[in-house]
């Protein structure tokens, strides 16, 4: 159940840090519309855009935490 309950807030956690890594990616796209008004086509392209950076933001919060798990067991075994 701990190990449950570790993993579930990793979960939460990658969730909540995936926000500005999604925001900081639809920011640095730098989107402007055609016109003098967002048409509907894109903002549904920058929603597009901002899901496609909030999955990538999880995914690489769990990429860092298997490095840092990573680096943790070697020098885990370097020490014994």
């Amino acid at each position: 159940m701990k190990i449950f309950a570790r993993e579930l807030l990793w979960f939460l956690l990658a969730l909540v840090l995936a926000a500005p890594v999604a925001w900081l990616f639809s920011y640095s796209l730098g989107l402007e519309p055609t016109g003098p008004t967002i048409s509907t086509e894109e903002e549904v392209f920058q929603m597009e855009l901002f899901i496609i950076g909030y999955i990538v933001g999880i995914i690489g919060t769990y990429l860092m935490r298997l490095v840092i798990w990573a680096v943790q067991k070697v020098f885990i075994l370097v020490e014994s």
